[in-house]
């Protein structure tokens, strides 16, 4: 089915930074007036004629303001003011009237003037710099892309302007776009003899492919700079900026190379690493292990590795110890772990990496006495977050919930949490470590109602008295965890104790709060939570009134307010008039509420005010396209979706939402089938994708795959929806199960009878059948 409003949208935070003009006023007027004299190479100038001076400036030949002074005398124009120097100067004038604009917060205007400049003087590269975080702030990544590339394009020296829209697009999870922004520029003719910047972006290109586990691309991109180090050819200037800390470099590439099924090319480059550090011999032999290991020679890797071990080196951190465990997993010879472990303990015995990672040993087979002695190392309250993360797995496993309690409060402020895929990728191989195994524990801990009522009754018993002893943050953490596990009611009581403990309480907890209230249909309950906020005299929370009100519009929609969250917006508006997601909002509101006309209005408001954020612009065509459909007009809402996927093919929602579309006329199935399963593979729990690959199956007649399809999508988070359960009833129906068909429709009826704004034809096709 298409995508439809599970919960709601957070709204993106956004950064205002302003730069402050670094000119004095008087210095820019001056440059207003400076004119640029055209080049001519070394050709003399023909000297224009002499223009005659204006009577009333002649007067003033020789005056002089107070004996002493130079005399005044008329200044004469040697070059004569060309057309380019007329746009230089209204360029300049341009670029520093956003300057002063962008000083005062108005933003929209400060851009508007920065693009101006550059229009009027494409080399006004002080403009370009200036508009591009403007660009971002407002999430038009595109025109930002565009500006960087046409500046590159201009002035080789740009290209920084590439390097850092790069890093921003990998920051927020837009990886493909950065991959995309790297690939044109390093193909850009005005860098092509520009070695240093080429091979840098080529660098970056390969972290990029790297991080989105496109290894073979990466290597291709890692070999281009690595033969080009190693050529010789390069300036020894040249060398250094690309080559800096070139034995780290190197063993980077040799890693990719090695991933990218490459042993020979990440042999040479271990070997290059080597030369930068004749002082650690032991490296060469852990890069030769993964090596030999990579082609299937274990027990010559095991042999290096132990080269490593015996150097007493700790570079590679956990993953040496894990790949002495996984060779020799290999060789069958698992019950040598531990006594080597021990051994080189003995050894080695102030290697923290190594203690820890015996004691996680010792945790995995459950000897926990000699397990904790190692963590504690002697110390009753460790800080160390290796130490912190294997005792609170201790602490749940004997249902000690006074220690789980401290020492989650401290992993929580310590250890990142491993939630996103992406972030995840980012993280060192021993963060990610420490990151993964502290969201195992904490799956752990929500999935076991007793160990969570263990934690909730000694939070409780530490916030009694006058003086009580639950610190902030525990609450909050409590609070967090409870609305992470969906209950409601635990998070009501931990998220407002925390707040009654702040005189300035921040504003996440009231949105955070809300927005779990409003995901679990407790309409009201957000309201007066968001109510509360708004009527709070905190000068911070009152920075943050648009926000709340954008939350407080969802749960008056929800709860079936219409005129009341339109009201609500349109302050919301008035507060942050250049946020456009709250224009947004207001077009959502309205088709939330079902008035498909005035809906569909709005919504092409905000994509032709809008046009250069892409995001927006491409949810509001989903929007439209089911505006269309819920009309009658179903072809109109293909011809959208199809305007999506011409300049986007690899959109996953449009490829869902018209495979749906399709499946539902029973028309192009096994396209439709194909595009939903690329949805799917992107994100295999989402219920609408799922919904739609279960109903192609239906209307394919494979009955018993739809109903796989169709219960899997009942059960996963959003998944409780009236659409789902009434094509779930059909294909259980036509799969012999009439039963359980009739208990999906009721579950269907009562789904969308409780909605504020009812689907009433979905509840009369839904009653035919079960009558």
């Amino acid at each position: 089915m298409p995508v439809r409003d599970c919960g709601f949208q957070s709204q993106t935070a956004f950064c205002h930074r302003q730069v402050g003009v670094k000119r004095p006023l008087c210095l820019a007027f001056v440059a207003l007036l400076t004119v640029s004299l055209p080049l001519r190479g070394d050709e003399e100038p023909e000297r224009p004629p002499i223009v005659p001076v204006p009577q009333s400036l002649s007067r003033l030949e020789g005056f002089q303001l107070q004996p002493g002074d130079q005399p005044l005398s008329t200044l004469e124009q040697v070059h004569p003011t060309t057309e380019q120097d007329r746009r230089r100067r209204d360029a300049l004038a341009r670029y520093l009237s956003g300057r002063i604009l962008q000083e005062r917060g108005e933003f929209d205007k400060a851009l508007e003037a920065y693009l101006n400049a550059i229009q009027l003087d494409p080399r006004a590269m002080d403009a370009y710099g200036s508009a591009l975080p403007i660009l971002l702030q407002r999430n038009r990544f595109d025109e930002a892309r565009d500006l960087c590339l046409s500046a590159a394009r201009i002035d080789a020296d740009s290209h920084e302007l590439i390097i850092a829209l790069g890093a921003v697009l990998v920051r927020q999870n837009r990886l493909q776009e950065g991959v995309t922004l790297l690939e044109e520029a390093v193909e850009l003719p005005s860098l092509a003899n520009k070695p240093t910047v080429t091979l840098n972006l080529r660098k970056n290109l390969g972290l990029y492919y790297r991080l989105d586990n496109q290894l073979s691309k990466a290597a291709e991109q890692y070999e281009i700079v690595f033969r080009a180090i190693r050529s010789g050819e390069l300036d020894k200037s040249v060398q250094e900026k690309v080559a800096e800390n070139a034995g780290a470099l190197f063993d980077e590439f040799g890693e990719v190379f090695l991933n990218a099924e490459k042993p020979e090319l990440a042999l040479e480059a271990f070997d290059a690493a080597s030369e930068y550090r004749e002082a650690k011999p032991g490296l060469h032999s852990y890069n030769l292990a993964m090596v030999f290991r990579k082609t299937g020679k274990s027990e010559q890797a095991l042999e290096e590795l132990q080269k490593y071990f015996d150097a007493q080196l700790q570079n590679r951190g956990r993953e040496a110890y894990s790949l002495l465990k996984e060779l020799l997993a290999e060789l069958k010879r698992s019950d040598e772990l531990l006594p080597r472990l021990k051994t080189m303990r003995e050894a080695d015995p102030h290697n923290d990496v190594l203690r820890y990672f015996v004691a996680d040993e010792l945790l995995a087979q459950e000897q926990f006495s000699e397990a904790e002695e190692l963590y504690r190392n002697g110390q009753k309250t460790p800080n160390d977050p290796r130490a912190m993360i294997g005792l609170f797995t201790i602490a749940l496993q004997n249902k000690e919930s006074g220690e789980a309690l401290t020492l989650l409060t401290k992993l929580l402020q310590t250890v990142p949490r491993a939630e996103e895929e992406e972030s995840l990728k980012r993280m060192s191989p021993d963060v990610r470590n420490l990151a993964e195994r502290l969201e195992a524990q904490l799956d752990v801990l929500k999935e076991n109602d007793n160990v969570f009522q263990g934690i909730i009754e000694e939070a409780r018993e530490l916030a009694k008295g006058d003086e009580p002893k639950i610190e902030f943050f525990q609450a909050y953490v409590i609070g967090k965890l409870a609305v992470e596990s969906e209950r409601t009611e635990f998070a009501k009581e931990f998220y407002r104790l925390a707040i009654s403990m702040r005189n300035d309480p921040p504003a996440l907890l009231y949105s955070e709060l809300a927005s779990h209230l409003v995901d679990a249909e407790e309409f009201q309950e957000a309201i007066t939570v968001l109510t509360e906020a708004l009527e709070h005299p905190s000068g911070q929370l009152q920075r943050e009134h648009w926000r709340f009100l954008f939350l407080l519009s969802y749960a008056q929609e929800f709860a079936g307010n219409t005129e009341e969250a339109i009201t609500t917006i349109h302050q919301a508006q008035g507060l942050q008039p250049s946020i456009s997601r709250l224009f947004y909002q207001e077009a959502w509101i309205v088709y939330h509420a079902r008035k498909w006309k005035e809906a569909l209005r709005l919504f092409e408001d905000v994509v032709r005010n809008y046009s250069g954020d892409r995001d927006l612009v491409q949810d509001c065509k989903f929007r439209i396209s089911n505006i269309y459909v819920e009309m009658g007009e179903t072809e109109q809402g293909e011809k959208v979706l199809e305007e999506v996927l011409q300049d986007d093919p690899n959109n996953i929602q449009a490829n869902n939402d018209l495979g749906y579309l399709w499946a539902d006329q029973g028309k192009n199935l096994e396209r439709a089938k194909k595009m939903i399963k690329l949805a799917l593979d992107a994100e295999p729990e989402n219920p609408a994708y799922l919904d739609s690959l279960g109903w192609v199956e239906f209307k394919l007649k494979n009955y018993e795959a739809a109903v796989e399809h169709l219960r899997k999508a009942t059960t996963v988070k959003n998944g409780d929806d009236s659409t789902i359960q009434d094509h779930l009833g059909d294909a259980l129906k036509e799969a012999g199960q009439v039963d359980e068909a009739r208990a999906a429709w009721q579950k269907a009826l009562e789904i969308e009878q409780a909605k504020s704004s009812p689907n009433e034809e979905l509840l009369e096709k839904i009653r035919a059948k079960l009558q």
